[in-house]
């Protein structure tokens, strides 16, 4: 703690990148709010893997869905922390309505606009002023590669929406000294637990070569955009592209 930078990144309790990406950014020096919307005990369970790396994590049961939920995430992480110097805004999203446009079924295609769009207004005007008063902050949002769009068009659409409302907001935090980027992936299989995805946040040898794309993969994308390195980097949208060369 002190001076080290602190992520808020929400859905972090499950098998997917946002466990991926507590741990790489606690690998990397930050110290970690792991956010779930209610599995408290593998939220725990990811804050021990964090302490592993010489840092703190903190587990927050909050609905990021709900402006409620985001007030007293942001609430925890400045009691606990005293600061937000990056947010990772990932789970929860849009649902699974695979109804095809002649079939859509007006209330869950609006469901899932909400549910991506909601933790970004709600979240982003929480954290961005006391970035801007420190002149540094990243803001990070996980949405899809429109060029890998899924069967299910109120999905695709719910998260174009979310990538926009991001994007958007660039120019502005820029001015305050604030990078905000999308990274863009397709669909990505969960890890099995947290052991294993602490491996690979390691990154050693026999993981660097690791197939086909994971979580992991994802993670060292935003862990870059919340780097130093990644400091004039903004208004971005990182893809993740599956396939060719790569993975043949």
């Amino acid at each position: 703690m002190g001076d080290r930078r602190v992520a808020i990144v929400t859905g972090a309790a499950g098998g997917g990148m946002g466990r991926s990406i507590a741990l790489t950014l606690a690998r990397d020096g930050f110290d970690v709010i792991v956010n779930t919307r209610q599995n408290a005990e593998a939220a725990r369970a990811v804050c021990e893997a964090v302490a592993t790396f010489g840092v703190a994590g903190a587990p927050v049961v909050a609905d990021v869905a709900s402006p409620d939920g985001c007030r007293q995430l942001v609430a925890e992480c400045l009691a606990r922390f005293g600061r937000v110097d990056a947010c990772v805004i990932g789970s929860p999203g849009a649902g699974w309505h695979p109804d095809p446009p002649d079939r859509l079924n007006p209330d869950d295609a609006i469901a899932d606009s909400l549910a991506e769009l909601s933790p970004v207004f709600a979240l982003v005007p929480l954290v961005l002023p006391s970035m801007s008063e420190r002149r540094w902050g990243r803001i990070v949002a996980i949405t899809m590669n429109p060029r890998l769009p899924s069967p299910s068009h109120s999905y695709n659409v719910a998260k174009a929406a979310r990538t926009r409302a991001v994007l958007s907001m660039a120019d502005f935090a820029w001015k305050q000294g604030v990078t905000v980027n999308v990274v863009a992936p397709g669909p990505v299989d969960p890890l099995g637990d947290v052991s294993q995805a602490m491996r690979h946040a390691r990154n050693g040898p026999r993981d660097q070569n690791r197939q086909p794309i994971g979580p992991q993969d994802i993670a060292e994308g935003v862990a870059f955009l919340c780097s130093e390195n990644g400091r004039y980097i903004t208004g971005a949208e990182l893809p993740y592209t599956f396939g060719g060369p790569a993975g043949a």
